[in-house]
């Protein structure tokens, strides 16, 4: 599958967030078969195939599948080589809203780079979808995640008990969203 040819580029400082190509297999690989990277997931176990990287890899070109991109891949300026991934899923026009998500290599976690692209992705979400509300989901001990989340403006809604199941424990996660509202303040 091809990527959305109107796929924008979305540029920080140091960051570019650009379409994900299936050239992009081998780093979807390296980074979604690390443990540390997949912990938190929720339906996510590390990657144990190449064969899974160009499966998740075609799903997030997937979520492309539209008139509006919303996946990227996010890389660095400096290096010019992948370090993580962003987007939106769950896309509900009618009540304008969709779910954030992304994912950072873990050799660069701890420089702020990920509130970085996702203030991209943010402005890109109300700006260019028309959203009223972003939502996002995390793991109950994430805590690095939520920090992400606190420090972009996400209120804290509430936990959703036993939320989902992995290797037969069930996980809680925490829900928090940005109204456009808000983020215009």
């Amino acid at each position: 599958m091809k990527p959305s040819t109107n796929h924008p580029k979305l540029q920080t400082a140091r960051l570019v967030l650009r379409s994900l190509r299936m050239e992009d297999v081998d780093f979807i690989f390296k980074e979604w078969s690390d443990p540390a990277v997949t912990n938190y997931m929720r339906d996510e176990e590390p990657h144990k195939s190449r064969e899974q990287a160009e499966e998740r890899l075609r799903l997030l070109q997937t979520l492309d599948n539209s008139a509006t991109p919303t996946w990227w891949g996010i890389e660095n300026k400096e290096g010019g080589h992948l370090i993580g991934t962003c987007g939106y899923f769950g896309w509900d026009k009618q009540h304008r809203r969709a779910e954030i998500g992304y994912d950072l290599c873990a050799d660069v976690w701890g420089q702020g780079l990920m509130p970085k692209a996702l203030r991209a992705l943010i402005r890109y979400g109300f700006e260019e979808m028309n959203l009223n509300r972003i939502e996002a989901m995390t793991h109950i001990e994430n805590q690095r995640s939520q920090r992400v989340l606190t420090k972009l403006g996400f209120q804290l809604e509430g936990m959703l008990r036993e939320y989902f199941c992995r290797d037969g424990i069930y996980n809680d996660q925490v829900q928090y969203s940005l109204l456009r509202r808000e983020w215009m303040l």
